[in-house]
Order: C-alpha cells, then sequence, then structure tokens
C-alpha cells in the first residue's frame, strides 16, 4: 500500500545587502514536518525483535505473568507503518503435546483453552502519539486500529504502548511497557532486534 509523500514547508527569507541598497536574495530550506519527523523515526524502529523477557506489577508488586519462565515472541515495525505481535509461553506444561492444526484432530476442548491463555497475536497499523515528547529513542507508539488478533475485544483498538530504544555493544534492545486498565497492571517487555527493517 503507498503512502502520501510527506509534505515540507519552504520558508522566504529576504536579507539586505552590506553596502547601500538592497537586492532581494531567495533562500529556501526544508524546514521538517510532524510527518517527515515521524516517518524518521519508523525508519529508525524499523525491523524484528525477538522477545528476551516480560516483567509485570499489580499496586507496585511483581506478579507473575501469563507466559511463565519461558516466553517467546516476535514483533515486526515496517517502513510503511504496519506492526505485527505474537508471543506465547514455552514452559512444557503450558505447551500441551496433542495440540495440531485443523483443531479437529487432537486436543481436548482444556488443551485449546490452555494455548489461548497463554498465546497472544494482533497486527495493524500503528503510528505515533505526537502529544508527548517524542524520539527516535523514546515516545508512545500506538498499535492499530487493530485489524486482526487472537483476541477479538483487540479489533479496531488502538494500543498504547510508551517505548525505549537502547543501543549497546552494537546491539538494538527495544522496551515497551503496556498499562492495563482492567487488570490493574503494569508490564514491562524488553526485545532484541534481530533484523533491521
Amino acid at each position: 500500500m503507498s503512502r502520501e509523500r510527506p509534505r515540507s514547508r519552504v520558508m522566504l527569507y529576504i536579507y539586505p545587502r552590506t553596502v547601500p541598497g538592497y537586492v532581494l536574495l531567495w533562500s529556501c530550506y526544508t524546514q521538517p514536518t510532524i510527518e517527515m519527523k515521524t516517518q524518521a523515526i519508523i525508519n529508525f524502529l524499523a525491523g524484528t525483535y525477538s522477545l528476551l523477557n516480560t516483567t509485570q506489577w499489580r499496586n507496585g508488586t511483581q506478579v507473575s505473568d501469563p507466559w511463565g519462565e519461558k516466553p517467546a515472541g516476535l514483533i515486526t515495525y515496517t517502513r510503511y507503518g504496519y506492526m505485527s505481535a505474537v508471543m506465547n509461553s514455552m514452559e512444557p506444561d503450558m505447551r500441551p503435546p496433542d495440540i495440531q492444526w485443523p483443531p479437529t484432530t487432537g486436543g481436548s476442548i482444556d488443551d485449546w483453552a490452555l494455548i489461548g491463555k497463554t498465546s497472544l497475536s494482533y497486527a495493524g497499523p500503528f503510528s505515533f502519539n505526537t502529544s508527548v515528547p517524542l524520539t527516535k529513542f523514546s515516545g508512545q507508539v500506538l498499535h492499530g486500529p487493530v485489524t486482526t488478533a487472537s483476541i477479538p475485544r483487540f479489533v479496531g483498538q488502538i494500543q498504547r504502548r510508551n517505548y525505549t530504544v537502547i543501543e549497546q555493544d552494537g546491539e538494538v534492545y527495544l522496551t515497551i511497557s503496556v498499562i492495563t486498565t482492567l487488570a490493574g497492571t503494569r508490564s514491562e517487555i524488553w526485545w532484541k532486534r534481530i533484523v533491521k527493517g
């Protein structure tokens, strides 16, 4: 899908000469617009990141999260403004061995329910909240409106995520902070970039 090319503002200045009389000098330069700034951040953020770990708090106290001690996942941002995320637990007791696809070929209802509770995936466009401080290293990214998701309630919603990017020893790390109002929890998710977009 093509996206409209960001428009720039052209500024005109008139400079007087240092000798008697004046002459018009046309000086044009490009002043970055919000669209140009956000596209630069998208280009910087673009890539695929592998899940490292997650931490969850409730009322200031650390609690266990649905992924257990062995979470796995990928999140991808494209230069064209789309994203996808998938997360699941890799703990053996959360990975029923009889699960098959299609569902009619194996696994009980309880097995599928367990998979559903310990997995999350969604995708759609993304943008940035320009009403808060925004740089390529920190800000708030808006996932959505979500177009497809393993949780029906997510579809059509915008998922707000505070992000921080850290460059260290030649690697790029992405931290996503999530506040879940219904559950009263705050999560911090660490990712490592494995492919630059």
